[in-house]
């Protein structure tokens, strides 16, 4: 039965008449304020908590695996193409245009593939890819390390995230300005000013998160996922982030050497262009999950676990990229619902039962990337 209502009784609660630009009206549904984590769990079979361990290594060597594949074609396949052309065409545009499709399929599906690893590191910090945290904690410390993330800071942060979802005062992400200026909305809602704004998140985004807490939650004093001593952690967190600190040293001196020893332009073209692509997808993915004028935000009177976790869109990006990317696109809001629960079960349970079980609480939106960034939600989107 669709929780429409809590065990209690007490209803979803629909807020109508909503309004999107000229012609959409939308409803906001809000679940019943005492529905619980155990009502929704009750009615998911038990067999999709399980984790598996040989699974989560499985999808980690076919990660690496498509990663050493694609390598192997552009050392291979695309310089022999662009060897080709040089040698077919006297044309130095024909040349450079060659080089540039062929490096930016490269950059896309590198990028594309760091991605799905990156996935596998965030499934071992919410300590799903295996019963062991011995395990997770290791293999997601590597991951993340090699794309430059500090794991375990940034693990813990995520998991407060995960606490508090749309908790007005206690997220940690896509926290939204309080102050409403009628001249300033003005001027960040026009098309242009939102374009920069949108260029600029998926670009540098994540590393400003990470470096000065850009979109957070604001503190009087500076926060970052690198000082022991930042007001993101507490102080027993303080050897967790050193060792998270570490992680990412000795990534950034590999690249440093790397650079020293075959020149900075192979370095851009082999790790920090996929690098940056990563990122792309990382802001891209989490922003529009978690950013919809359908989805409301709480303050500490109104918010329960249950609410937060559901104040999030599942968004269907299609099978390839939804299968490339370990579907943390289109199974979200079980995702917030169960963390623990691993990625290929999520998904099941999403595509088998999320509808069933949540009815109108369920948010989802299968129309392209480029429409879901710049327009409000459609009457298809459900």
């Amino acid at each position: 039965q669709a929780k429409q209502q809590s065990a209690n009784g007490e209803p979803a609660l629909k807020l109508k008449g909503f309004k999107a630009g000229r012609n959409l009206e939308f409803d906001v549904v809000v679940p019943p304020a005492d529905l619980s984590v155990r009502e929704i769990h009750d009615a998911i079979p038990k067999q999709y908590f399980k984790r598996i361990m040989w699974k989560g290594f499985a999808y980690v060597a076919r990660d690496i695996a498509q990663g050493i594949a694609t390598i192997a074609a552009m050392y291979y396949g695309g310089y022999a193409a662009i060897d080709a052309v040089d040698n077919t065409f006297d044309s130095n545009v024909a040349s450079a245009i060659v080089r540039l499709v062929i490096w930016n399929v490269f950059w896309f599906v590198q990028g594309l593939t760091g991605t799905g690893l990156w996935v596998m590191a965030h499934e071992c910090g919410h300590q799903s890819f295996s019963d062991s945290k011995a395990v997770n904690d290791a293999v997601g410390w590597v991951i993340h390390s090699f794309l430059l993330v500090p794991y375990h800071s940034w693990r813990i942060t995520h998991g407060n995230h995960h606490k508090h979802t749309n908790h007005i005062t206690k997220d940690t992400v896509f926290v939204p300005d309080l102050k409403s200026e009628v001249l300033k909305e003005a001027i960040s809602e026009s098309p242009i000013v939102s374009m920069f704004f949108m260029i600029v998140m998926v670009t540098v985004g994540w590393p400003a998160y990470l470096l000065f807490n850009i979109a957070g939650q604001p503190y009087d004093r500076r926060a970052n996922h690198f000082e022991i001593n930042s007001p993101l952690f507490r102080p027993a967190d303080a050897s967790d982030v050193a060792v998270s600190d570490v992680g990412c040293g000795i990534a950034a001196l590999g690249v440093g050497v790397s650079i020293y020893q075959f020149g900075l332009s192979n370095v851009l073209c082999w790790y920090l262009i996929p690098y940056f692509w990563v990122n792309f997808w990382l802001v891209l993915i989490t922003y529009l999950q978690h950013s919809d004028i359908r989805l409301p935000h709480y303050n500490a009177e109104e918010w329960t676990f249950v609410r937060g976790a559901l104040a999030t869109v599942d968004r269907d990006f299609g099978p390839v990229l939804n299968w490339w990317l370990h579907h943390i696109n289109d199974s979200h809001v079980i995702h917030h619902t169960f963390s623990q629960m691993p990625f290929y079960h999520a998904i099941q349970v999403t595509r088998k039962h999320a509808r069933s079980i949540f009815g109108d609480l369920y948010l989802f939106s299968d129309r392209s990337i480029i429409c879901l960034l710049y327009t409000s939600p459609s009457p298809r989107d459900s």
